[in-house]
């Protein structure tokens, strides 16, 4: 009796992604869009960028949509959440082995305060993978969950210039991420 022993390589590993974390749309109004799902559908706002950039909530994540005025009607990203930053870095070495280029990040955004890493999937759709956005636990308190980068602590809802909303450190966005109607987000990167 002849025995074989096959060797199978292992599956590449995967990302472990934690959640399903927000999506994001330019729209003709944000204040428009933003009031219709505040009022109609229970939803509350955690930040604007001026009156042009609106987070909203529907959970203690600091945002589950945003809405961004804009020249035409489309999905900007989809966003997950990852566990910790460790799990970035997984992302961005399984992004690389794949071929798929970081189009911006690694950084972190000023409003949300979230660790971020962009790409496209093989569709062009932009995806975001994060870790470590502001938390609301108890909506009756009205504040985030004190975080030691916060410059006011506690971290309430807010209205943010562009200026004052640029990511906290790390790269601007490469040309790919502002190509396909993202032009308009030169302002807030």
């Amino acid at each position: 009796m002849i025995k074989v022993r096959c060797r199978f390589r292992s599956p590449p590993a995967a990302l472990a992604l934690s959640n399903f974390g927000h999506i994001a749309f330019s729209v003709p109004s944000a204040p428009a869009i933003t009031k219709f799902y505040v009022d109609a559908l229970g939803f509350r706002v955690s930040d604007w960028i001026e009156d042009m950039f609106a987070f909203l909530r529907c959970g203690p994540d600091h945002h589950s949509v945003n809405f961004l005025t804009g020249s035409a009607t489309f999905m900007h990203h989809i966003a997950y959440e990852l566990k910790d930053w460790s799990h970035v870095l997984t992302a961005c070495d399984i992004l690389g082995r794949e071929k798929r280029p970081i189009i911006w990040g690694p950084g972190r955004h000023r409003v949300g305060h979230n660790i971020f890493v962009y790409h496209r999937d093989p569709d062009d759709n932009i995806i975001e993978f994060y870790t470590e956005l502001d938390q609301m636990k108890e909506e009756e308190l009205g504040y985030f969950e004190p975080r030691p980068w916060h410059k006011s602590n506690p971290q309430r809802p807010a209205v943010w210039t562009r200026p004052d909303s640029a990511p906290v450190w790390g790269l601007a966005p490469s040309p790919d991420f502002r190509r396909n109607g993202n032009e308009h987000l030169n302002a807030l990167t």
